[in-house]
């Protein structure tokens, strides 16, 4: 085979691939919205380590699903209005970022901020996620 034929072929299996990923976390953040915790688990590995960064720390959240579900299940019951949305997202290998913007309501007004969030995927689940410091949207 030629390599200019292969070429088009190469391309096609990266691009043609490169989606599964992002719909993964696409669909893990509709089901954030739709406070649907068993939805999330499903896309998350059992394992699955839910993270901050904050400057030069890196604290872990969750890292099984009894605390991802016990985490989940108490945010929704105190921010019964919490949703978010993805603004942009990239995907790059195993690697998904995203700039997300989440919204809750507070002392009659709904507010929002903005993270960024680089989530690992092994085998279409969801191994690690990373969220970066909160920032306000422009």
């Amino acid at each position: 085979m030629r390599v200019s034929a292969l070429v088009p072929w190469v391309f096609f299996c990266q691009f043609a691939f490169a989606g599964e990923n992002t719909e993964v976390v696409e669909r893990f953040v509709s089901a954030f919205n739709e406070h649907d915790v068993d939805a999330m688990l499903e896309f998350a590995a059992p394992d699955m380590r839910w993270m901050s960064v904050s400057g030069d720390r890196i604290s872990v959240e969750t890292s099984t699903h009894a605390e991802l579900l016990a985490a989940m299940a108490g945010y929704f019951e105190s921010t019964p209005g919490a949703r978010a949305e993805i603004l942009s997202v990239s995907e790059s290998g195993r690697f998904v970022h995203t700039l997300e913007q989440a919204f809750w309501p507070s002392g009659g007004a709904e507010r929002s901020q903005c993270s960024m969030a680089v989530y690992e995927l092994i085998e279409g689940t969801i191994q690690s996620v990373w969220y970066f410091p909160a920032h306000p949207c422009h």
